[in-house]
């Protein structure tokens, strides 16, 4: 196993508090009298909750991980893991008992964190994403020291916060644009595929295969939103997504918008995805953890991904979004 599958895993550590939902509508109240169907479904999407943690009280834990690390306490730190939680990296999907195990040849001696994001996904759940630098040894080979995005992902279990789930990817500079021909090729694809979409118009918001009853699980949503991105289908894509759901690729953090014009400027057509997993996270939340591989830039490219979807009033919506690029096989 790589450094970095040593030092994600470890991340993966609980916050005691809880956390708070956002809204997806916001078109409600005294002054809407005549909407009252809009404002039902606003009170059964507003559970609520309690007031959770802030971000100063996730960056803290996460720095005091990190110091946990370097003093290599391994029995501590792996008693804030729950027995399934998962961390994904460049060498794949790791369970606890792999990383605890692998932790052992890790050596960590210096390193930052700066960018701190929360993402609340629901009152028993939430995200937190930052960058990271650091000076590191595993199994005697030094570390890249380049920058890191992270994502770790805390559930409260019985009343006890527990790491669930943790992925890191190494920051990539973007490739230089392609030629005018490809370019060309890329466009008369876009086109065809926006004159496709015309013809049958676009799906229902919420389900690109255009039949809700068709959405059966996580694992068939994560597939779903696949075929909207290879059709090139952006209301499709984005009835997907909630108002604040965050992606991070080796690029960059992205916001919702920002996802979607990035998915109207991938091609997709040729990409194969294998290897799904379900894990629960909480009562409502459901990570999909999986495969990804195709051409990308002149090369193929093979990604580890991992979506935690919700479930709001019987759709599935995805909260959040990671790819991390396949030790040998990424850009």
């Amino acid at each position: 196993m790589k450094r970095l599958t040593a030092l994600a895993a470890l991340l993966l550590v609980a916050a005691a508090a809880g956390c708070t939902t956002t809204t997806d509508n916001t078109n409600t109240g005294a002054g809407n009298a005549n909407n009252a169907n809009t404002t039902a479904n606003a009170n059964a999407n507003a559970a609520a909750t309690p007031a959770g943690p802030t971000q100063a009280d996730l960056e803290a834990k996460e720095r005091q991980v990190w110091e946990a690390i370097k003093a290599k306490k391994w029995d501590d730190l792996g008693g804030m893991l729950a027995d399934d939680a998962l961390l994904v990296g460049r060498d794949g999907v790791s369970t606890k008992a792999q990383v605890m195990t692998d932790i052992k040849k890790y050596d960590l001696t210096e390193y930052t964190l700066s960018d701190f994001k929360l993402i609340k996904v629901d009152a028993d759940l939430a995200v937190i994403n930052y960058t990271s630098v650091e000076k590191s040894t595993y199994d005697g080979k030094a570390s890249s020291g380049k920058p890191t995005l992270c994502s770790s992902a805390w559930a409260n279990r019985g009343g006890k916060w527990l790491a669930v789930y943790h992925q890191e990817s190494e920051k990539v500079e973007m490739p230089p644009a392609p030629s005018d021909g490809a370019n060309a090729n890329t466009a008369a694809n876009t086109n065809a595929n926006a004159g496709a979409n015309a013809n049958r118009g676009p799906a229902p918001a919420g389900s690109p295969s255009g039949s809700p009853a068709a959405i059966a699980s996580a694992t068939d949503a994560e597939k779903a939103v696949w075929e909207a991105i290879k059709a090139k289908n952006a209301d499709a894509f984005a009835g997907y997504l909630l108002p604040d759901a965050v992606e991070v690729e080796p690029e960059g953090v992205f916001d919702k918008a920002a996802s979607i014009k990035g998915v109207m400027q991938f091609d997709a057509s040729k990409h194969t995805l294998s290897d799904f997993k379900e894990t629960k996270l909480d009562a409502d939340a459901t990570l999909v953890t999986y495969k990804g591989t195709g051409p990308e830039h002149g090369k193929t490219v093979t990604m580890y991904h991992a979506t935690i979807w919700t479930n709001r009033g019987g759709q599935y919506k995805a909260a959040f979004h990671q790819g991390t690029n396949a030790a040998g096989g990424g850009m």
